[in-house]
């Protein structure tokens, strides 16, 4: 009955939305105000820019981009935000979806102005099933949540990223890496259903046996093709112990010992250790030196964990200050060495910053690790931002999954950079201009001036479409054109870097 009543009230609405466009399309305003008149009828809570907290609901997560969706809807239920999009398509206003509002570029806001930002914050419930131990997650929930919640409820884990407060709907839809993802693979390898609503309005579930084209868009591309409500993921039982780890170094390395640890700790990802072992190298420079950081995690025993090390350990060139801490823990232990608390109910943090990536395939040339201490050593003292630059070791399980299995396209990498330029002060200051992007951009091509692939959950909206739509979605950009096509034939859902429909 009920369904049978919001199908009759779905019919209503759209009929009033007709209306409403014969009535008042021919004005220079007419399509912010069919999207309002059609929101209204909704009885779901919105935010305009005449409403109180306007200015804040639209803040992003980076200070660098400042945009005035044309509103932002807060529904509570699928079926609220399948009316929603049914309005923004009536009245021709792109959607996106806001998870956790961590996109590097805005996007959760549009990533531009007039955009209908649906965001999903009061969407959070979630369950485990104790018998198969698969896990439906709304996406309204933060991966602090999400960790939390399985933990608690079966001692079940998964692969994903160390900031609770990031969204798992982006999470999800463009990889989720983290500690685990070497052993267990990426967040959206353990995806193995999605609810959807459609471009048309339409609730779906997107599935290996149920819009199987779909299925394989959202793993990779989610955005693109609608919104993703809820989640089901297959879980794992959390390790029963693990080791994690941080080497340190001397803050006064020369030049020529910084490019030893680079190169040793690029060709040990390169060999391609055991895939019970993550490492990630962070590198900064300071007074004139480059400082070396590096953490991990060995899911196993400590004689284990000294095996798989010592090949690394043993690379290492002498008399570079080189400390090794250990500390066994259980999985939540574990985790929140890295993560801190889970806890997501205080205030989020913000940035003021410019990030791009690049993804290796191989470990860098001596050479190509010279060119790019030199430009840190000798540009990175003075640059016009605070930085650091991360160094995921990839591949292990993420490489077991065959390349075109999903839309995510890049599994063959090792090695996954990450450089980050951003304002003094934590974020709170001002961006410094244009200045800030290029010291990063060469921060990056001192490296690597033609990267082959790059993290799309770190995304550079300065790139250009060809060079995104390579770096990003490489060989699987044509198949995802037609399913924009299939799925969204009238752009509704669309930003920047959203795949666009084929020419």
């Amino acid at each position: 009955m009920f369904r049978k009543c919001l199908e009759a009230a779905t019919r209503g609405v759209i009929w009033n939305i007709l209306f409403t466009w014969f009535a008042i399309a021919a004005s220079d305003d007419g399509s912010t105000r069919i999207l309002n008149s059609c929101i209204a009828q909704l009885g779901v809570q919105t935010m305009t820019a005449s409403s109180s907290g306007y200015g804040n609901a639209s803040m992003a997560f980076n200070r660098r981009f400042s945009y005035k969706p044309a509103a932002i809807v807060y529904p509570k239920t699928k079926d609220e935000v399948a009316l929603i999009v049914k309005c923004a398509a009536a009245a021709k206003t792109p959607v996106v979806a806001r998870s956790g509002g961590h996109s590097y570029a805005a996007f959760g806001l549009g990533g531009q102005d007039g955009a209908l930002v649906v965001d999903l914050s009061s969407m959070k419930s979630i369950s485990v099933n104790q018998s198969t131990g698969l896990a439906v997650s709304q996406t309204g929930n933060r991966l602090g949540n999400l960790a939390q919640y399985i933990w608690d409820n079966g001692r079940r884990a998964l692969p994903h990223g160390a900031c609770p407060y990031v969204g798992t709907g982006g999470h999800a839809s463009y990889g989720g890496f983290g500690y685990y993802g070497r052993t267990a693979g990426l967040l959206l390898d353990h995806v193995v259903a999605a609810e959807v609503v459609t471009a048309n309005g339409s609730v779906v579930t997107a599935s290996n046996r149920t819009n199987s084209d779909l299925f394989w868009a959202v793993r990779g591309a989610a955005p693109s093709y609608g919104i993703v409500t809820a989640w089901t993921f297959n879980t794992l039982p959390a390790p029963s112990s693990l080791i994690n780890y941080w080497y340190t170094f001397s803050p006064l390395l020369s030049n020529a010992q910084a490019i030893q640890i680079l190169q040793a700790f690029m060709n040990f990802a390169a060999a391609k250790p055991t895939k019970q072992l993550q490492s990630v190298t962070r590198v900064q420079v300071g007074n004139g030196h480059v400082y070396i950081g590096i953490t991990g995690t060995f899911y196993g025993t400590a004689s284990d964990f000294n095996n798989a090390i010592s090949p690394l350990q043993n690379s290492f060139p002498p008399n570079v200050g080189m400390s090794l801490k250990t500390a066994s823990r259980d999985w939540y232990g574990g985790l929140t060495d890295f993560t801190g608390p889970l806890n997501t109910t205080g205030p989020d943090d913000y940035d003021n910053f410019f990030a791009k990536s690049i993804f290796s395939s191989t470990a860098y040339s001596q050479a190509a690790i010279t060119n790019w201490v030199n430009y840190m050593t000798q540009k990175g003292s003075s640059a016009p931002v605070w930085w650091w630059v991360l160094i995921d070791m990839y591949g292990g399980a993420v490489s077991d999954i065959p390349e075109d299995a999903t839309a995510y396209a890049h599994r063959s990498a090792v090695l996954n950079f990450q450089f980050y330029g951003y304002s003094s002060n934590d974020g709170h200051n001002p961006w410094v201009g244009q200045s800030g992007i290029d010291f990063v951009n060469g921060l990056a091509a001192s490296l690597d001036p033609n990267p082959w692939a790059a993290y799309p959950n770190y995304v550079d909206p300065t790139l250009t479409a060809a060079q995104w739509q390579s770096l990003y979605f490489g060989g699987h950009m044509n198949r995802l054109q037609q399913l924009k096509a299939t799925w969204d034939p009238f752009n509704v859902f669309r930003f920047p870097q959203s795949i666009p429909l084929p020419t």
